[in-house]
Protein backbone atom coordinates (compact mmCIF):
# COMPACT_ATOMS: atom_id res chain seq x y z
CA UNK A 1 0.00 0.00 0.00
CA UNK A 2 1.51 3.30 -1.09
CA UNK A 3 -0.44 5.58 1.27
CA UNK A 4 1.90 6.72 4.08
CA UNK A 5 -0.92 7.33 6.58
CA UNK A 6 -2.55 3.91 6.13
CA UNK A 7 -1.56 0.47 7.37
CA UNK A 8 -2.68 -2.57 5.35
CA UNK A 9 -2.78 -6.07 6.76
CA UNK A 10 -3.56 -8.75 4.17
CA UNK A 11 -5.65 -11.66 5.46
CA UNK A 12 -6.04 -13.88 2.40
CA UNK A 13 -6.08 -13.88 -1.39
CA UNK A 14 -9.46 -14.02 -3.09
CA UNK A 15 -9.78 -15.92 -6.38
CA UNK A 16 -12.11 -14.82 -9.16
CA UNK A 17 -14.75 -17.06 -10.73
CA UNK A 18 -16.69 -16.73 -13.97
CA UNK A 19 -20.37 -16.16 -13.19
CA UNK A 20 -23.55 -16.37 -15.23
CA UNK A 21 -27.25 -16.04 -14.48
CA UNK A 22 -29.26 -19.21 -13.98
CA UNK A 23 -31.05 -18.52 -17.27
CA UNK A 24 -27.84 -18.25 -19.26
CA UNK A 25 -27.24 -21.05 -21.77
CA UNK A 26 -23.75 -21.34 -20.25
CA UNK A 27 -25.16 -22.18 -16.80
CA UNK A 28 -25.99 -25.73 -17.88
CA UNK A 29 -22.60 -26.53 -19.43
CA UNK A 30 -20.14 -28.75 -17.57
CA UNK A 31 -16.91 -28.28 -19.49
CA UNK A 32 -15.94 -24.73 -20.31
CA UNK A 33 -12.81 -22.70 -20.86
CA UNK A 34 -12.45 -18.96 -20.75
CA UNK A 35 -11.67 -19.10 -24.47
CA UNK A 36 -15.16 -20.60 -25.07
CA UNK A 37 -16.67 -17.46 -23.55
CA UNK A 38 -14.48 -14.73 -24.98
CA UNK A 39 -16.99 -13.60 -27.64
CA UNK A 40 -19.92 -13.46 -25.21
CA UNK A 41 -21.28 -10.21 -23.74
CA UNK A 42 -19.34 -9.31 -20.58
CA UNK A 43 -19.90 -6.91 -17.71
CA UNK A 44 -16.62 -5.67 -16.28
CA UNK A 45 -15.53 -3.18 -13.67
CA UNK A 46 -14.71 0.37 -14.68
CA UNK A 47 -11.23 0.77 -16.25
CA UNK A 48 -8.69 2.11 -13.77
CA UNK A 49 -10.25 0.35 -10.78
CA UNK A 50 -8.52 -2.36 -8.76
CA UNK A 51 -11.27 -4.82 -9.67
CA UNK A 52 -10.74 -4.13 -13.37
CA UNK A 53 -6.97 -4.59 -13.16
CA UNK A 54 -7.55 -8.03 -11.58
CA UNK A 55 -10.11 -8.92 -14.26
CA UNK A 56 -7.77 -7.82 -17.06
CA UNK A 57 -4.95 -9.88 -15.58
CA UNK A 58 -7.17 -12.99 -15.38
CA UNK A 59 -7.77 -12.79 -19.14
CA UNK A 60 -4.10 -12.14 -19.88
CA UNK A 61 -2.98 -15.08 -17.69
CA UNK A 62 -5.29 -17.26 -19.77
CA UNK A 63 -3.63 -16.01 -22.96
CA UNK A 64 -6.67 -13.98 -24.04
CA UNK A 65 -7.32 -10.36 -24.85
CA UNK A 66 -9.74 -8.62 -22.52
CA UNK A 67 -13.16 -8.71 -24.17
CA UNK A 68 -14.90 -5.48 -25.06
CA UNK A 69 -17.37 -5.20 -22.21
CA UNK A 70 -20.87 -4.12 -23.15
CA UNK A 71 -21.51 -2.96 -19.57
CA UNK A 72 -19.02 -1.16 -17.30
CA UNK A 73 -19.76 -0.29 -13.68
CA UNK A 74 -18.15 0.36 -10.31
CA UNK A 75 -21.29 -0.76 -8.45
CA UNK A 76 -21.05 -4.38 -7.28
CA UNK A 77 -24.83 -4.46 -6.84
CA UNK A 78 -25.45 -3.38 -10.44
CA UNK A 79 -22.68 -5.71 -11.64
CA UNK A 80 -24.36 -8.72 -10.00
CA UNK A 81 -27.84 -7.73 -11.20
CA UNK A 82 -26.61 -7.47 -14.79
CA UNK A 83 -25.10 -10.97 -14.57
CA UNK A 84 -28.33 -12.25 -13.02
CA UNK A 85 -30.27 -11.41 -16.19
CA UNK A 86 -28.50 -14.26 -17.97
CA UNK A 87 -27.43 -12.04 -20.88
CA UNK A 88 -23.95 -11.17 -19.55
CA UNK A 89 -21.02 -12.98 -17.98
CA UNK A 90 -18.78 -11.53 -15.31
CA UNK A 91 -15.74 -12.21 -13.16
CA UNK A 92 -16.74 -12.25 -9.51
CA UNK A 93 -14.80 -12.73 -6.27
CA UNK A 94 -15.39 -16.27 -5.01
CA UNK A 95 -16.63 -15.02 -1.62
CA UNK A 96 -19.38 -13.00 -3.29
CA UNK A 97 -20.65 -16.23 -4.85
CA UNK A 98 -20.24 -18.16 -1.60
CA UNK A 99 -22.03 -15.61 0.58
CA UNK A 100 -24.31 -13.73 -1.82
CA UNK A 101 -24.83 -15.92 -4.87
CA UNK A 102 -27.80 -17.79 -3.42
CA UNK A 103 -29.86 -14.60 -2.99
CA UNK A 104 -29.21 -13.76 -6.62
CA UNK A 105 -29.91 -16.16 -9.45
CA UNK A 106 -26.24 -16.53 -10.34
CA UNK A 107 -24.04 -19.56 -10.82
CA UNK A 108 -20.26 -19.94 -10.87
CA UNK A 109 -19.32 -21.60 -14.15
CA UNK A 110 -16.91 -24.57 -14.23
CA UNK A 111 -14.07 -22.58 -15.79
CA UNK A 112 -10.52 -23.10 -14.59
CA UNK A 113 -9.44 -19.53 -14.24
CA UNK A 114 -5.93 -18.31 -13.68
CA UNK A 115 -6.52 -15.26 -11.57
CA UNK A 116 -3.99 -12.98 -9.94
CA UNK A 117 -3.91 -12.81 -6.15
CA UNK A 118 -6.57 -10.39 -4.98
CA UNK A 119 -5.74 -9.53 -1.39
CA UNK A 120 -8.50 -9.10 1.16
CA UNK A 121 -7.46 -7.44 4.36
CA UNK A 122 -7.75 -4.74 6.92
CA UNK A 123 -6.78 -1.13 6.34
CA UNK A 124 -6.40 1.19 9.32
CA UNK A 125 -5.15 4.73 9.78
CA UNK A 126 -1.60 4.87 11.13
CA UNK A 127 -1.25 6.06 14.76
CA UNK A 128 -5.02 6.09 15.27
CA UNK A 129 -6.53 4.23 18.24
CA UNK A 130 -9.24 1.76 17.33
CA UNK A 131 -12.43 1.40 19.32
CA UNK A 132 -12.76 -1.80 21.36
CA UNK A 133 -15.48 -2.97 18.98
CA UNK A 134 -13.23 -2.41 15.94
CA UNK A 135 -10.38 -4.28 17.67
CA UNK A 136 -12.69 -7.19 18.44
CA UNK A 137 -13.97 -7.27 14.87
CA UNK A 138 -10.42 -7.28 13.46
CA UNK A 139 -9.36 -10.07 15.85
CA UNK A 140 -12.36 -12.11 14.72
CA UNK A 141 -11.56 -11.44 11.04
CA UNK A 142 -7.97 -12.61 11.60
CA UNK A 143 -9.17 -15.86 13.24
CA UNK A 144 -11.68 -16.58 10.48
CA UNK A 145 -9.06 -15.93 7.78
CA UNK A 146 -6.50 -18.11 9.59
CA UNK A 147 -8.97 -20.99 9.98
CA UNK A 148 -9.88 -20.77 6.28
CA UNK A 149 -6.18 -21.14 5.33
CA UNK A 150 -5.73 -24.22 7.57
Amino acid sequence: MAEPDLVAEPLFDEPLVVAAGFESPWAKRRNLTLADLKEEPWVLAQPGSLARSLQDEAFRLSGLDVPAATVLTVSLHLYMRVIETGRWLGLVPASVMRFGGKQLRIKALPVKLLSPPAPVGIVTIKDRTLTPLAERFIDCARKVAKSARS
